[in-house]
């Protein structure tokens, strides 16, 4: 009887090691596989970031041109006000010399 209750009890701490082992082994299989799939989402998540990282390279690379040619707008647009905007007097003074070398030239071609 003490033999059948140790055999018992051996035979029952064996199948609680083998169900141990087994919940274990399917932890680590399940681990595996997560890390896997985790491994893989990194490089898809690295790839993205060079892309991302490429776009907006390019897209600084493009706001600065278009802040150059903004610039350049502004300052051909305050040239252009600065040539439209002049007062009378400044008018006068720019119609009496077109005038004066005009008046030069005429005599220079007059025989």
């Amino acid at each position: 009887m003490v033999d059948q209750n140790l055999e018992q009890e051996s035979s029952d701490a064996v199948h609680s090691v083998e169900n141990a082992l087994s919940s274990l082994w399917d932890k680590a299989r399940e681990a595996s596989l997560l890390i896997s799939t985790l491994r893989e989402e990194k490089k898809r998540l690295l790839l993205k970031i060079d892309e991302l990282e490429e776009e907006a390279k390019h897209a600084k690379n493009e706001a600065s041109t278009l802040q150059s040619q903004i610039e350049k707008l502004h300052s051909a647009s305050a040239l252009k006000n600065a040539a439209i905007n002049l007062e009378e007097d400044e008018k006068r003074v720019l119609q009496q010399k077109l005038r004066s070398v005009i008046s030069k030239l005429d005599q220079y071609l007059t025989p």
